[in-house]
């Protein structure tokens, strides 16, 4: 049965696959907001209210939370990331309702409290510290600052000490009702229901929360971030050097988006990746070595990240460029593109495979595109990507004008980037 797509006329979507199959149902309430929706006096704000949300409502202490939650054997959690945040829940078939009443209460009627917020960002500057001590974390972290500088984009989900340390109860209740809105909220749900009996639980537990009538915001599909050339030094007391490359490429609503999947996937994306054999298994110069395109509806990269010694790192790099120009000079083969069409496809159809995957894709593609995006048509998009279309963006990524990077050393090289400049 196909996804089956509602808009309430105060602007909530819902998003309803109905499976036979006997597995847990999940549901997914996924808001529209993440840290692109910051500025540089609240960056943070985002993440800090989806850590709020479990601490207590009108209705339920913590702790009732966790125990009735556990009651229905349910598994929930939330994360926030750019552009998201959502709550998700995963439970058996028959306890569902159950599942929407605890998690709209979380979501929609959170206290908020004094003692919770001030308890609460204690525990998110843990979570900051414990990122500080992770050197990949750091790189690309500076690495987004340097290459999304000026947009939203250069913040980090997480937020800041300093920025957090500011934020107040009344920053907080201001900033969700601007933003946990009918119109920015995506309801998804997955399991053996019928549409009138989900339909049912969305109108009591949170469409009749919100009463005016609300248009979806149209976003600009244009917008493609340019950064200045930049690399950047963190000296920091570690054994080994990591380091992050990257380059610009289309943002996500681009009719290449598998295109650019296969293109990592082969660039740098698994074991028999030209990188990784190159790198590592020809010259054992890192453990670990990747590249990645990420797309955002403002912009979006290709990375190479990598981790290695002092001794290595320059040979590394260098490697690392001889290999990009060859790609630009070459281009791929058609082996290469058949074997990445498969892997791509089977990571598709995999990634479709539980209720939870299910949801979550579903609550995705409504929030970023407002339609449904089935399995079908991914994998014809995957096949109908050519070796002249790869060519031609690999051509067009790796243009060493606009490259950024970042290493993170005990002591950082200077020349470790020469070879791109």
């Amino acid at each position: 049965m196909k996804p089956i797509f509602k808009q309430y006329e105060n602007g909530l979507r819902l998003i309803f696959k109905k499976v036979e199959e006997t597995r847990p149902a999940s549901l997914y309430i996924s808001v529209g907001v993440g840290s692109v929706k910051e500025t540089a006096e609240n960056n943070g704000i985002s993440h800090f209210i989806e850590h709020l949300t479990f601490k207590g409502t009108e209705n339920r202490t913590a702790k009732q939370i966790s125990v009735e939650l556990e009651e229905i054997g349910a598994n929930a959690n939330a994360y926030t990331s750019k552009y998201t945040t959502c709550y998700f829940a995963t439970c058996l078939n028959e306890k569902m309702e159950n599942c929407f009443d605890i998690l709209s209460d979380i979501v929609f009627n959170s206290k908020y409290s004094q003692k919770d917020i001030d308890k609460e960002r204690q525990v998110i500057f843990e979570e900051i510290d414990m990122y500080d001590d992770d050197p990949e974390s750091v790189a690309y972290e500076q690495f987004c600052k340097d290459f999304y500088a000026g947009s939203p984009l250069e913040r980090p989900i997480i937020g800041t000490k300093e920025v957090l340390e500011g934020i107040t109860k009344k920053d907080i209740e201001e900033y969700v009702e601007k933003n946990y809105i009918p119109q920015n909220i995506v309801v998804s749900v997955v399991g053996s229901f019928t549409l009138a009996q989900v339909e049912k639980w969305v109108k009591k537990y949170i469409s009749k929360r919100f009463t005016k009538k609300a248009d979806i915001e149209e976003k600009n599909k244009s917008m493609v971030i340019i950064p200045d050339k930049k690399f950047s030094y963190i000296k920091k007391d570690i054994a080994q050097t990591h380091i992050v490359l990257g380059f610009p490429c289309d943002n996500i609503f681009t009719d290449k988006k598998m295109a650019y999947s296969i293109l990592g996937f082969i660039f740098g994306g698994g074991m028999g990746s030209r990188l990784f054999q190159k790198v590592r298994e020809e010259n054992g110069l890192v453990y670990s070595i990747s590249c990645m395109p990420e797309l955002y509806e403002c912009g979006g990269d290709v990375v190479i990240s990598l981790g290695t010694n002092k001794k290595n790192q320059l040979k590394a790099m260098e490697i690392i460029k001889q290999e990009i120009d060859k790609l630009v000079s070459d281009g791929f083969t058609e082996d290469e593109l058949n074997r990445a069409k498969t892997f791509c496809k089977t990571l598709v159809v995999s990634g479709t495979e539980t209720g939870s995957s299910m949801a979550k894709s579903n609550a995705n593609n409504i929030l970023t595109f407002n339609r449904i995006i089935s399995v079908e048509e991914r994998l014809q998009k995957i096949e109908e990507v050519t070796v002249e279309e790869l060519n031609e963006l690999a051509v067009r990524i790796f243009n060493y004008g606009n490259v950024c990077g970042c290493v993170v050393s005990k002591d950082p090289d200077e020349n470790i980037f020469n070879a791109f400049n």
